[in-house]
């Protein structure tokens, strides 16, 4: 299978790259610069009227989708891998449930909290933004818990799948944020089975050549983030 993986780094397109990385997919990357708008040219509304990535190409279906959820999901349709088999019906459930808490609240109240003007208008942002922050502590804390509850060491359990990697995503997200005040670490690292996770992740090396190819500074990517030195805050 080959694809063509549309991106800018630090944004959503950097989960699908860890996958494909860790799914030893060969790829392609397009980078659609942002900072520069390239994301609202007609060529690329065409592939995503949203303006958004990433999307994902698949070479050998011809499918082409985007949102980070469904793309991670066609991903584990099409290889069999990095999420329980469909014949097991109770362990399933549970990577969909996450799949979709991840894509429908984690990953949308980050959105909230980097571009919060654009849900509250500008006026009413810095009012916002401290609940905004509340609910991304209380996300982190019910994935704290369900970890503690069973031991982990991944977000299902014994084995990886590409829930973490979506997690390892929000997580540096809320930490990074460049518009406002990030999450204080804390939120992310105080938890110590949460940290046991993302530090875990951070070895791997999928995602050690993902931020690579981004061109992002060796860090604790999830824990400490910092940002490739090609984003900036004209991005979105």
């Amino acid at each position: 299978m080959t694809f063509v993986l549309h991106s800018y780094p630090d944004c959503a397109s950097h989960v699908v790259r860890m996958v494909l990385e860790e799914l030893g997919a060969t790829y392609r990357d397009e980078v659609i610069d942002m900072s520069a708008g390239a994301h609202r040219d007609p060529p690329f509304l065409r592939i995503n009227p949203r303006g958004m990535v990433p999307v994902l190409y698949d070479e050998t279906t011809g499918a082409s989708l985007a949102e980070t959820g469904a793309i991670l999901h066609y991903l584990v349709e099409q290889t069999g891998r990095l999420a329980p088999v469909l014949e097991n019906a109770k362990q399933r459930a549970i990577y969909l449930q996450w799949l979709f808490f991840l894509s429908n609240t984690l990953h949308a109240d980050a959105q909230m909290q980097y571009y919060t003007e654009r849900y509250v208008g500008a006026d009413l942002a810095e009012k916002a933004r401290p609940n905004v922050h509340a609910r991304m502590r209380q996300h982190f804390e019910m994935i704290e818990d369900t970890l503690a509850a069973h031991g982990g060491p991944w977000l299902l359990g014994d084995t990886l799948s590409v829930c973490d990697f979506y997690l390892g995503g929000c997580a540096r997200w809320t930490q990074i944020a460049p518009r406002h005040a990030p999450l204080e670490p804390d939120a992310v690292g105080g938890h110590p089975h949460l940290k046991g996770l993302l530090s875990r992740l951070e070895t791997r090396q999928s995602v050690i050549s993902a931020f690579a190819a981004e061109e992002t500074p060796v860090s604790a990517y999830f824990l400490a983030p910092v940002r490739s030195v090609h984003t900036t805050d004209n991005a979105g």
